[in-house]
């Protein structure tokens, strides 16, 4: 039996036409301008505040009142009825879509079957990705998503490893919030590393250190070192997710705990349909995520991405020996994000 009716194909293409032009409107200082200018405003007015042409800017306008996403007022004055905080973070996610068609030649080869197995991350894409680590919403994620676990050991004096820790960006904010604590990144991408240590250094930070290395092969002295391991956006993209949690086994202390964060999709497709995180989480797994869990050069990559999902992650965990426990008021066999395990 079939999941649902299927959407009006033309309106959904339509509206990813419509996304595009948003995006490049975020992306040049529109948007910003638009945010900035007391509304409603003529074109005239909008193109003298951003700088740019007056018939460009009708073209744009023109293009999103017609997607009704801008409201033509009386006057051929326009106006965007959106809160800031909303027109930027969505303006951000419709710039994915230059970022991810600059990685469709890539893509168009790993997907023949005579082709090769899947291909890093492009630079372009950490770019992208680097713009969703603001301030606030690293703020807001130690808050909603790292303390509560936590408060589930007592005291602020822990050691937490932050596994997979690209730029640093997260580990540095729990080090400055919990001075007493030492914490720990690793990730195995130079650059990162390289970039998570200026940061430290600008900081001043004195309890944090960062190490390039692979998440399956930790140094042999950090057996049952760590209060907390964290793993934030790493396992659905890894090459070798059976060697890392080896490694989180052996690595964390005997009553320590392990957090798992990965885009709340179910591993099963019937569950998937018009789901929003699906919606929005698998195109970027398509064209970055799955490649990146399948570039191993050793071709043992298990090919995971987004679509191995909540189900699938938490069996892969428990098969690894760890017990998953509540954190929280949802029940553990629910999708979300986060997955809280002990030994």
């Amino acid at each position: 039996m079939a999941s649902s009716e299927p959407r009006d194909l033309e309106q959904v293409v339509r509206d990813g036409l419509s996304t595009l032009v948003f995006g490049f409107g975020y992306r040049v200082g529109i948007v910003d301008g638009f945010i900035k200018i007391e509304q409603p405003c003529t074109a005239e007015e909008l193109a003298q505040k951003v700088g740019m042409k007056r018939r460009y800017i009708e073209e744009w306008l023109s293009c999103l009142a017609a997607a009704g996403i801008v409201r033509v007022h009386d006057g051929d004055r326009f106006s965007l009825p959106y809160d800031e905080a909303k027109l930027r973070l969505q303006g951000h996610v419709a710039g994915a879509l230059p970022t991810l068609s600059e990685s469709m030649p890539l893509l168009e080869q790993v997907i023949r079957t005579d082709g090769p197995r899947g291909y890093k991350y492009t630079e372009p894409f950490l770019k992208f990705v680097e713009g969703f680590s603001t301030p606030a919403s690293i703020e807001n994620w130690v808050k909603a998503s790292l303390v509560p676990v936590l408060q589930l050991k007592e005291g602020d004096q822990f050691t937490l490893l932050d596994l997979g820790c690209g730029y640093g960006n997260h580990a540095r904010r729990v080090a400055q919030v919990y001075p007493k604590s030492s914490v720990y990144g690793v990730d195995m991408d130079k650059i990162s590393i390289d970039r998570a240590n200026e940061g430290m250094q600008k900081d001043g930070l004195k309890n944090v250190q960062f190490l390039c290395n692979m998440g399956g092969n930790l140094p042999s002295d950090w057996t049952e070192k760590f209060d907390f391991v964290i793993i934030n956006q790493v396992l659905h993209d890894a090459p070798g997710v059976d060697a890392i949690l080896k490694e989180v086994k052996r690595v964390m202390k005997s009553d320590g705990f392990g957090a798992a964060y990965d885009p709340p999709v179910s591993s099963y497709p019937k569950n998937q349909v018009n789901d929003k995180w699906a919606q929005q989480a698998l195109p970027f797994s398509f064209f970055s995520c799955l490649p990146m869990s399948l570039s191993d050069p050793t071709e043992t990559g298990d090919g995971l991405g987004v679509g191995w999902g909540y189900e699938n992650r938490k069996a892969k965990i428990e098969q690894h020996g760890f017990h998953v426990v509540p954190c929280g008021d949802i029940d553990i066999n629910t999708v979300q994000d986060r997955i809280v395990f002990k030994k």
